[in-house]
């Protein structure tokens, strides 16, 4: 009898146009701002099996980044992958030395505060995280600005 492997998930880098296509995609789904992604801007996709179940964009600055449009696919909500994602991005920040994480968002507070992410007034947001495009347009003024140290 043949023994089967269980995949588990894996997060990646979207490298080519097609893999950053389907993150756009994912994130456009959700309502998530993604007119600004660029080429110097991460996307990850998560990956279960062979199927893209969740997708996340990193802005990265000298000693912080942003974390950007944590998502996952309606259907696959509620199975742990926004943690994956989230648990995955923070390991690699934490690899390259940089020290706090920060993020905007308007319907996953509760989330992000499980993580270990605090509320911040959006005034003690460091000037690279205030002049990106996510800060100053996309989000509206409401959007809750957290922040953890990696």
């Amino acid at each position: 009898m043949a023994t089967e492997i269980a995949k588990k998930p894996f997060l990646k880098i979207a490298l080519d146009e097609a893999e950053r296509q389907t993150a756009v995609t994912m994130l456009q789904e959700h309502n998530l701002p993604a007119a600004d992604l660029d080429d110097d801007k991460l996307l990850y996709i998560l990956f279960d099996g062979d199927k893209a179940v969740g997708t996340a964009g990193l802005e990265v600055f000298d000693d912080c980044a942003l974390l950007r449009s944590v998502s996952v696919l309606n259907e696959a909500q509620g199975k742990g992958y926004g943690r994956i994602i989230n648990e995955e991005i923070e390991k690699s920040v934490k690899e390259s030395g940089i020290g706090w994480l920060y993020l905007l968002t308007t319907t996953a507070k509760d989330f992000f505060d499980r993580q270990g992410y605090s509320i911040i007034k959006r005034e003690e947001a460091p000037d690279a995280i205030r002049q990106t495009t996510e800060f100053s347009s996309l989000c509206p003024a409401s959007a809750v600005l957290m922040k953890k140290r990696i």
